[in-house]
């Protein structure tokens, strides 16, 4: 399968000309198997523009509908997307990766908020059954948390998608070795994109279910498409059989909600000892 790599920035000063970028990468990307656009790229994103609710504001004042135009242009060319996008629930705002093929929107609401964002976090690792097979969406930060993407390997997922908007002061290196680790401890394709330069870092890259680097993108702007064996997952749980050999007894501590027993125990050694 084919996948677009849309590493691409919000225009602030020229709303109606990104709007019209991000459909005409669309038009003429439509043969990919999945185009995938960064994170929060159809209303920007509040590290380098207002809080959230301008953006909002900014969109729906100037792109009345935009979300969904894109929908629709997305269901006239039979592509298949996956879209960074702004979500207002009242009075909250939740920060969305969403998948859309010619029977509609499914949206993942990023469930780990960065501390310096104001969104409302969502509550559901999701894995959606589309043409490709099961896809996993995830969003930036997220990807910080192994346990993200191993629920999403235990829901089936054979490619996760992370669209981010890492700042260019974030090593990239370090974004890619996270992406590089979750492709190998849970056998799937990964595929990750950011936004370019100069205010964020780039490097949008796809890893294989061994863990092995298939592309790599640089800081600037930069459209393409990568092709992967999806089939590949399946061959190397075969060969490699994790998911099986699973113990969950022992992980409980993972998912356990009390405090560090070293940290701790650590403190009352100190308290102890003053």
């Amino acid at each position: 399968m084919r996948i677009t790599l849309a590493q691409i920035n919000f225009e602030p000063e020229d709303l109606e000309g990104h709007f019209d970028r991000i459909m005409d990468i669309i038009s003429e990307k439509a043969n990919s198997d999945l185009i995938v656009f960064p994170e929060l790229i159809l209303q920007g994103h509040p590290s380098d523009l207002k809080p959230e609710g301008f953006l909002y504001r900014q969109l729906k004042v100037h792109l009345y509908g935009a979300s969904q135009m894109i929908y629709g242009h997305v269901k006239k060319h039979d592509a298949r997307v996956v879209i960074g996008e702004l979500q207002k629930q009242g009075d909250l705002f939740r920060n969305l990766a969403t998948y859309v093929d010619k029977k509609g929107p499914k949206h993942y609401a990023k469930t780990h908020v960065h501390w310096t964002e104001n969104f409302h976090p969502g509550g559901r690792f999701k894995v959606f059954q589309t043409p490709l097979g099961p896809l996993g969406l995830n969003i930036c930060f997220d990807s910080a948390f192994s346990e993200t993407w191993r629920v999403l390997g235990l829901n089936g997922a054979k490619l996760v998608v992370n669209i981010s908007a890492a700042p260019a002061h974030f090593p990239v290196p370090y974004m890619q070795r996270r992406m590089q680790g979750a492709a190998t401890f849970n056998q799937y394709h990964v595929v990750y994109v950011n936004r370019p330069g100069p205010v964020f870092s780039g490097g949008s890259a796809v890893y294989d279910p061994r863990g092995e680097q298939v592309a790599a993108l640089g800081g600037g702007m930069e459209i393409r498409d990568v092709d992967i064996d999806l089939s590949s997952a399946d061959l190397w749980r075969k060969e490699e059989v994790i998911f099986k050999n699973r113990r969950p007894l022992l992980y409980r501590r993972v998912a356990s909600r009390k405090k560090d027993i070293g940290l701790h125990r650590k403190k009352r050694r100190l308290k102890i000892a003053s």
